[in-house]
């Protein structure tokens, strides 16, 4: 039943028509109380539907951020572990400088190299421990724990 306006029905109905315009009010009544509710449960079903969206969307907001603070902390291991490698590399054209060196020298000037190349060889030892750590907190990064060992 289409609804109705209230300015359809007769504010004093005639008393012939009134048991008529009565069942027409009540019949009106009725189709809008059921529109009523109709439109209620698609607003609750909207509303429930909006709810999920918002617990939806904090969930993704915090994935992502936590997908921006795991990406950073790659990214300042990668450019700590290129200034690694870079130590590692140059310590070791040191030392191979050194040793070259060394086979063209005698005497005093060997001792000498000989000194160099053990600095040299401490840098490498401390380097490489550097290189043991990243690696240490590289894997920290790829599998997170909580407190009590286990995957979040």
């Amino acid at each position: 039943m289409p609804l109705r306006s209230a300015t359809e029905f007769p504010v004093t109905p005639d008393a012939e028509a009134l048991e008529t315009t009565y069942q027409e009010c009540r019949a009106a009544l009725v189709s809008a109380n059921r529109s009523r509710g109709i439109l209620k449960a698609q607003s609750d079903r909207r509303g429930v539907v909006i709810a999920e969206l918002q617990r939806e969307l904090v969930e993704l907001e915090a994935d992502l951020a936590d997908e921006a603070r795991a990406k950073a902390r790659l990214h300042a291991l990668n450019a700590k572990l290129g200034t690694v490698i870079r130590e590692l590399e140059e310590t070791g054209d040191a030392m191979v400088g050194l040793i070259d060196e060394s086979e063209r020298q005698s005497g005093f000037w060997l001792v000498e190299m000989f000194r160099r190349l053990i600095e040299q060889a401490r840098r490498w030892r401390t380097v490489k421990a550097r290189a043991a750590a990243l690696a240490s907190e590289a894997d920290a990064v790829r599998n997170p724990s909580n407190q009590l060992g286990e995957r979040p």
